[in-house]
């Protein structure tokens, strides 16, 4: 169960719940309920055949987010063709100088059933958090094992400018990690991090850029910069469309300089 959490971590770097690395683009405004459609299907046209992939075309998966009266995440339920896949819960607590929160996944697929991570977020005086521990908590069993931890923060006044974030491995060693560096604009915009792995000399590098209502439009992931023989070609461009509350409804990424398909288009109910 811990490798499978920690996978689902490396996985989901850009929209952890509680952790350290920015949500962007965030949610924003007096939200209710967000319905997100994934596009792109692979179609089989003969039980012989590994199938053919369609571009743009509904995958049959569908992402419901569910918030309270203050517009915060609550719960994530994932649908595939109408059928209950997963289910996640969002909660909260604060403890003097601890913020604890936690994910919970039901799982409706397999034998495990429900799973928590559980972010413990150390703060300073000033409300800046100094340290994240990742736990993985198997209710069933009552156990909880660390996955990974964030320390050695770096603030420019209250921007984020710098940690680290150590891997943890099965019988609780470092098993290595990543110093990421954060760069802003002259208007405080954050439109560069670098991740670099503390063992090899390698970054994956990403990119943020803005439309004039200071949403990210653009955000480019350049993966395994440094390593030789490498394909320059590894890079992700994901392009997003707005709402006039600032929240994306659309999301492409592109497959070529003049062509971007549909990754996923959301409606939102707002109170």
């Amino acid at each position: 169960m811990k490798k499978f959490a920690l996978f689902l971590l490396l996985l989901l770097p850009v929209s952890m719940f509680g952790q350290l690395f920015p949500k962007v683009p965030d949610f924003k405004g007096n939200i209710e309920r967000i319905v997100e459609k994934r596009y792109g299907k692979e179609v089989f046209s003969s039980k012989r055949d590994s199938g053919l992939f369609k571009p743009g075309a509904f995958s049959g998966w569908k992402y419901t987010y569910l918030f309270d009266g203050n517009s915060q995440l609550t719960r994530q339920v994932n649908t595939l063709k109408r059928k209950v896949m997963t289910e996640y819960m969002y909660q909260s607590e604060t403890t003097g100088n601890k913020l604890i929160k936690r994910e919970t996944t039901e799982n409706h697929t397999n034998d495990t059933k429900e799973n928590s991570i559980e972010y413990e977020n150390f703060t300073n005086s000033r409300g800046l958090i100094e340290k994240v521990n990742s736990w993985s908590v198997n209710k069933k069993s009552g156990t909880r094992e660390l996955l990974l931890f964030e320390t050695e923060t770096e603030y420019d006044n209250d921007k984020l400018t710098g940690f680290t974030r150590y891997y943890i491995a099965e019988k609780g060693d470092t098993t290595g990690g990543e110093r990421f560096s954060l760069f802003y604009d002259s208007a405080s915009q954050l439109i560069r991090i670098e991740r670099k792995d503390i063992v090899l000399d390698l970054k994956t590098i990403l990119y943020y850029d803005y439309n004039e209502q200071g949403d990210v439009n653009h955000f480019s992931i350049d993966y395994l910069v440094g390593l030789r023989n490498f394909d320059n070609n590894k890079k992700q461009d994901i392009y997003f469309k707005y709402d006039r509350h600032g929240n994306w409804v659309k999301r492409y990424y592109s497959v070529s300089d003049k062509k971007k398909v549909l990754e996923a288009k959301r409606s939102i109910k707002y109170r």
